[in-house]
């Protein structure tokens, strides 16, 4: 997994539309970097209580701040925002559309920390900047393997090389589906437990196919047949078929697998020949779908299994039916 560096110029550049974002302080000091998605009110540590007050979060004040603020003598209003430079601030924000103080420009100036105003709420700004930076300050890895949506449903198909990943999405997409990453698919993870895959930008619509060589998806079946992200929610692992191997045929057991700390389900699928792989991917998307409405078809047959035994009934022929 790698750590992504954001700097505020990106933030800003981001984020400025959205929240109305405008710089107040001297522009070199945007090349600072943020490194945690928290975002933090400095409203205690102004009053001198500073015991919780974590390090190295950008820090939202709203106008009960700067009045607290200008009530103060100067020289204490300096001396209390000191206590930014101390826990490291990146970036302070003045939101709520108010009018930044030059003795507050100053001082951010005077100790390097970058001053922004926003035209939104201070709550807006905190929930947007939070939602951002979670996914902006993801961790990040790539995953060898094919990520299709079919139905709604974020499909991970793994396997080793030229087990046919990439067939089973070209006919997928065929079938009406979207392709979103073939080969490698960059993910990140977000709490609370979200995966989420993208394409690198230059392999983005293209599968490579033994034989045929790259194909360009977009080109071929149109924007529709294409996805730019999407969440990871079920793998499907083909494997070749081994003789005298387990597989599961009652669907009770229910495999998982484990990435980047997050679990979702597995579902290994043995090839042999004349197998649709695309069908059956269709397939786990929809009983995946009917999981998340409370129905199990693995479960319901079982228990009417249960309840036939019980009854020791067996079932005869309709004597009327003869067609």
């Amino acid at each position: 997994m790698e750590a992504k560096p954001l700097n505020l110029a990106r933030i800003l550049q981001e984020c400025g539309d959205a929240l109305g974002l405008s710089l107040a302080s001297d522009e070199t000091l945007l090349k600072r970097s943020v490194s945690r998605p928290e975002i933090g009110h400095p409203g205690l540590a102004l009053t001198g209580f500073t015991e919780a007050f974590e390090h190295g979060l950008i820090q939202v004040m709203d106008r009960a701040d700067i009045l607290y603020l200008e009530g103060l003598p100067g020289s204490e209003a300096l001396g209390r925002l000191r206590v930014l430079d101390e826990a490291q601030v990146p970036c302070l924000i003045v939101a709520g559309g108010v009018e930044v103080p030059g003795f507050l420009s100053r001082a951010c100036s005077g100790i390097g920390i970058a001053l922004l105003s926003a035209t939104a709420s201070a709550s807006e700004t905190v929930q947007r900047l939070n939602t951002y930076l979670l996914t902006e300050l993801a961790p990040e890895a790539s995953l060898s393997g094919t990520l299709v949506d079919v139905h709604g449903v974020g499909i991970l198909i793994t396997g080793k090389s030229g087990i046919g990943k990439s067939e089973c999405a070209l006919a997928l997409v065929g079938r009406g589906h979207r392709l979103v990453a073939d080969d490698h698919v960059l993910t990140i993870a977000k709490p609370p437990g979200i995966l989420i895959g993208r394409s690198a930008e230059p392999l983005q619509s293209f599968v490579e196919v033994r034989g045929i060589g790259p194909v360009d998806i977009g080109s071929i079946y149109g924007i529709r047949a294409l996805r730019r992200q999407k969440r990871i929610e079920v793998e499907v692992a083909l494997k070749e078929w081994e003789d005298g191997a387990l597989y599961d045929r009652t669907g009770l057991e229910r495999g998982h697998t484990e990435i980047m700390g997050v679990r979702i389900p597995s579902i290994v699928v043995p090839l042999v020949p004349g197998k649709s792989v695309s069908v059956i991917v269709e397939v786990v998307a929809l009983s995946y779908i009917l999981r998340t409405y409370g129905y199990d078809a693995a479960g319901n047959l079982e228990e009417r299994w249960t309840e036939h035994i019980k009854r020791h009934r067996i079932p005869g022929f309709e004597s009327r039916d003869v067609e």
